[in-house]
């Protein structure tokens, strides 16, 4: 998902490809416990476009109970040191025969050679094989990190992946003191990691091709293992042990980003998909999240003209001034910048928000533009903002501030209004 709370060590994560057409989905009779519809009780479901009814349709899931997550962990690698403090075994993947017996806290060195993989200096002849612990309590050591679950290794040409494939909440246990700064309010935890454990399981075959299903990136979800586990978070992942998101039977794309700036932002807006339950929402504070960034008007014209358009000296900007939680032609509802027109002497280019925001490494496109000119005559842009990221969903600052007058129920209920929190089996 997508600007993390590391840029101050706190930004999005989630951050985040969008709307995958392979995701999963659970059917009513596989969740159990407290059913809470997040639906506002005087507010009308919002339209859901053609487009988003046929993804869905498209969308499928392995109901078959067995909650675990496939972690691209070590990608590409060359060699790898592994223990395991219970000890473990290697087992090849299409026969299942093993291949060798490690002794507690004994380490092996993996390594690649010539299109294979040694062991310890051993050809081993097989390209894909699991390292299984001798008891579910153990726990891997790879390099100098550790991990649960157990590790699939696949060759791939002149490298290897290490694949962990872990349960559900040990997934989330790696993943959540990663996404949100563990010394945050108890039940904006809580909301993270719900969000963190939805997420999980709608995009279970985001990485099919690649025989995972999440990386450990901030492509998907940052995920650390068991060494950036803390209490504060083990106990947030604990009580909402099993809880998930649902939309219309399936699991919803619980987005999140760092700060919204006072208002978040619909996906339609941002991506062009509507999605009904990914809608603005006004934040208690507004304009959290300032920034600035300067540009000489000459750096502004290189940057268009590796747009592949040079519009010559800058003569003009056209954007109507930033009022958060108001619309404009070139705004969304929000207010974030939807396209900006930049005119010179030898023509003119229209961007959207989010090519400006990638073109000047902007924080978000909740911004303002303001040109003036220096005591020396030369001229400067100015860009101001609030905000960090795409403004989709659950805000991390906002769910901070929420926490201080609302259980996580709630703050989800804000940023993903019409879905339900179900507990699976």
């Amino acid at each position: 998902m997508a600007c993390l709370w590391r840029s101050k060590r706190i930004g999005v994560r989630a951050t985040i490809a969008f709307l995958c057409l392979f995701f999963t989905v659970v059917s009513k009779t596989g969740a159990t416990g407290r059913t809470i519809d997040f639906h506002p009780a005087n507010v009308p479901a919002a339209a859901t476009s053609k487009k988003t009814v046929e993804q869905t349709e498209q969308m499928s899931w392995d109901n078959t109970g067995k909650q675990e997550v496939r972690v691209g962990l070590f990608l590409k690698q060359r060699t790898m040191l592994v223990s395991s403090d219970k000890g473990f075994s290697l087992i090849d993947e299409k026969s299942g025969k093993v291949l060798s017996n490690i002794a507690p806290n004994s380490a092996i060195k993996l390594e690649e050679k010539q299109g294979g993989i040694l062991l310890d200096g051993k050809l081993l002849l097989t390209e894909s094989f699991r390292l299984v612990p001798k008891t579910k309590e153990g726990i891997f050591m790879l390099g100098t990190k550790h991990y649960h679950g157990m590790m699939m290794v696949r060759l791939h040409g002149t490298n290897f992946d290490i694949i962990n494939i872990v349960e559900l909440e040990d997934y989330v246990n790696g993943v959540l003191p990663e996404e949100m700064p563990s010394s945050w309010p108890a039940e904006a935890l809580k909301a993270q990691a719900v969000a963190a454990r939805t997420y999980g399981l709608r995009n279970r075959l985001r990485h099919k091709t690649e025989d995972y299903s999440v990386c450990a990136t901030t492509h998907c979800q940052i995920y650390g293992g068991i060494d950036v586990e803390t209490a504060a978070t083990r106990e947030a992942v604990a009580a909402t042990s099993g809880e998930v998101l649902f939309y219309a039977n399936k699991p919803a794309e619980a987005l999140f980003h760092s700060d919204s700036g006072g208002m978040t932002e619909s996906s339609e807006a941002v991506w062009g998909n509507a999605v009904p339950y990914l809608l603005p929402v006004k934040e208690d504070v507004l304009g959290t999240g300032a920034w600035q960034q300067t540009f000489s008007e000459e750096r502004i014209a290189e940057k268009l003209a590796g747009k592949g358009v040079s519009i010559g000296r800058l003569k003009k900007i056209e954007l109507s001034p930033l009022v958060i939680g108001k619309g404009r032609g070139d705004r969304s509802v929000s207010g974030r910048v939807l396209r900006v027109v930049f005119y010179g002497a030898q023509g003119s280019i229209t961007l959207t928000g989010s090519e400006v925001r990638s073109l000047f490494g902007l924080k978000s496109t909740l911004f303002d533009i303001r040109w003036e000119k220096k005591f020396d005559g030369k001229g400067q842009v100015i860009i101001s903002g609030f905000g960090n990221g795409h403004g989709i969903g659950l805000s991390q600052y906002g769910a901070k501030n929420l926490a201080k007058r609302m259980k996580y129920t709630d703050i989800l209920a804000h940023y993903y209004p019409g879905t339900t929190l179900r507990r699976l089996k």
